[in-house]
């Protein structure tokens, strides 16, 4: 009777234990990393209409059109973090189309090296992965982080919308994409990503990143800027 007694404790003791574990796996996978050593803070948005000359003897404007969605992500150091720590490198991979508008093509594309622009839609500017090195102070174009703390950046475009053609005096963004009779539905798309902070320490935090895009108002506006502060990031380690 004792020995069955004691079996019993001893199942009842191994059985808790293994739904122990599973609530703390499922807890963290629901929720990650609960004290993060660095926060995503704010994501921006810049949905802007642009255009690509084209030549053309008959007309005074023909632009190949189309729709930058410049992304700024700014990383802060956690406050309520005890120890003190600093950020190696931020990559930015695994660029996903998780919604295809119906017109145009997706493409992503680096910060750019020009002084006039953070970006510019050239094929030595595409990527498919992007590494900001942690350094004192940050630089976008120099693909640069404070090690503290700062912004990474990339571009999610939309190419190929068709071209602007107009004889107007003046060149105005905001007719690009009425003049095409393009409207949100058929532009709108929804991307993802992954972002991973490694420390200098050799820890390692991935999370993955949605969004949709453009800016409901850009067709209008032209350009259009968007922060999203209530953000639902879930960090996990995948390293040490």
């Amino acid at each position: 009777m004792k020995k069955a007694i004691h079996i019993a404790v001893i199942i009842v003791l191994i059985v808790a234990i293994f739904f122990t574990g599973l609530m703390v796996i499922l807890r963290y996978n629901e929720k990650g990393e609960t004290n993060m050593p660095f926060d995503i803070t704010k994501i921006s948005i810049i949905s802007k209409a642009d255009g690509e000359n084209v030549d053309d003897n008959k007309n005074l404007w023909n632009k190949k059109i189309s729709q930058n969605n410049d992304i700024y992500i700014y990383i802060e150091k956690n406050e309520n973090y005890s120890k003190t720590e600093t950020i190696n490198n931020v990559l930015l991979n695994n660029f996903q189309i998780l919604e295809n508008p119906q017109v145009g093509n997706i493409v992503f594309f680096k910060p750019s090296t020009s002084e006039n622009a953070n970006f510019e839609n050239k094929d030595e500017f595409k990527t498919d992965n992007i590494v900001f090195e942690g350094k004192q102070s940050s630089d976008i174009q120099s693909l640069e982080i404070s090690n503290q703390g700062g912004i990474v950046a990339f571009r999610c475009a939309n190419e190929n919308l068709g071209n602007y053609i107009s004889n107007d005096k003046e060149l105005d963004n905001t007719k690009f994409l009425k003049g095409l009779n393009l409207n949100y539905e058929q532009m709108k798309a929804k991307i993802s990503f992954d972002l991973e902070i490694t420390l200098e320490g050799g820890r390692k935090f991935k999370t993955t990143i949605e969004l949709e895009i453009p800016n409901k108002d850009v067709i209008e506006k032209g350009t259009s800027g968007r922060d999203l502060t209530d953000l639902d990031i879930v960090f996990k380690r995948i390293e040490n």
